[in-house]
């Protein structure tokens, strides 16, 4: 993919201007280990989207990521109301807000497409985990009229 491909697919225009649709959705975010945080990006975006933009399709190009991203902070957040023993939380990783634009970017521009319509090779009408709109009800509803369909 060029470059100007991959900044007009991340790209998008907006009523205040030009700023990455992403970053609307990073409103009430916390700060990674970066600490940089997501209202700054928000409101400045008008400013720097373009050297963001740049830095976001090199690393969808070369499929790297900076190494300041792959830093996490984890936090404990309680399961229970009184938690008395470490099984009573679950590990919440807050990685820095940049990375999970990018990520976002991905799942948006090239996972969602590649699963919602894959390729003719890897197409398989009975899969229904890891779809959008594949789920349970939807995967016992195929097995009822696999059932049905086949009786005398």
């Amino acid at each position: 993919m060029s470059a100007a491909a991959a900044h007009s697919s991340i790209l998008k225009q907006s009523q205040n201007g030009k700023r990455l649709s992403c970053w609307v959705h990073l409103s009430r975010t916390a700060s990674g280990m970066d600490k940089l945080p997501a209202w700054f990006l928000r409101v400045g975006a008008p400013l720097f989207y373009k050297p963001v933009t740049c830095l976001l399709n090199k690393s969808i190009v070369t499929s790297t990521v900076p190494c300041q991203w792959n830093h996490a902070c984890i936090l404990p957040t309680p399961k229970t109301a009184i938690p008395q023993q470490n099984a009573d939380y679950r590990p919440i990783s807050i990685t820095p807000v940049l990375s999970r634009l990018l990520e976002r970017v991905i799942v948006r521009n090239y996972l969602y497409p590649a699963i919602i319509v894959p390729p003719a090779s890897l197409y398989f009408t009975d899969q229904y985990a890891f779809r959008p709109t594949g789920s349970t009800t939807a995967a016992l509803i195929a097995l009822l009229l696999s059932i049905y369909s086949r009786e005398p």
